[in-house]
């Protein structure tokens, strides 16, 4: 890159700030003080993101007399988990795709598990009230080119073939009442396994 687009793109950062865009909201609340001295408790949780929170609420509901205690070393929420897009999203292995072709044997269990579990945050969150915006919208994967639509239709036959919980098969008239771009041909619409939610809120 030339000097010159060097100082322009630095000048571009210069206000910047390296934090989550989930946790810049004044009205978060303070921090708590730090640990310092001497805890006991019955079951200490080491990282305070989502696996972390998730393990200390449950540990709590399975045992309310349980002493839970969580550590984090910076702030809930400050790394991956509080650094994604808002998705939550029932799949357990980065994609039905991606699990058939690593774990074929398991995948219809691995589908069924990873259901279950967005059912589970989605009972959690209205069972203790966490304001965190989750609204299950499902997800579209749409196609703008004929070989794509192709590929769609493809993968749609193959999972109804193997019964896992086929997404429905959106033509070009359906994927516009759902989304109304000129762009796209057709789609999948998985209307159960993805969820929306701010996740510094959750």
């Amino acid at each position: 890159m030339a000097p010159d687009a060097l100082r322009r793109a630095a000048a571009s950062l210069s206000g910047a700030r390296p934090l989550s865009y989930w946790l810049d909201d004044p009205a978060k609340p303070e921090a708590l003080p730090a640990l310092t001295g001497d805890a006991v408790c019955d079951l200490l949780v080491v990282g305070g993101g989502y696996s972390g929170l998730w393990t200390a609420l449950l540990a709590k509901e399975r045992d309310p007399g349980r002493e839970v205690v969580l550590i984090e070393a910076r702030e809930a929420g400050w790394a991956a988990s509080g650094r994604n897009g808002g998705f939550c999203a029932a799949s357990l292995t980065h994609g039905t795709a991606n699990g058939l072709e690593r774990w074929p044997g398991e995948i219809a269990k691995l589908e069924e598990l990873g259901a279950r579990n967005l059912d589970g945050i989605e009972e959690a969150v209205a069972r203790h009230g966490i304001d965190c915006d989750f609204e299950r919208t499902g997800e579209i994967v749409a196609a703008t080119r004929p070989h794509e639509l192709a590929d769609l239709r493809a993968w749609h036959r193959r999972t109804e073939e193997l019964g896992l919980g086929t997404p429905e098969f959106l033509d070009r008239e359906q994927v516009r009442a759902e989304v109304d771009s000129p762009a796209f041909l057709g789609g999948l619409f998985d209307r159960r396994g993805v969820a929306m939610l701010h996740p510094a809120k959750l």
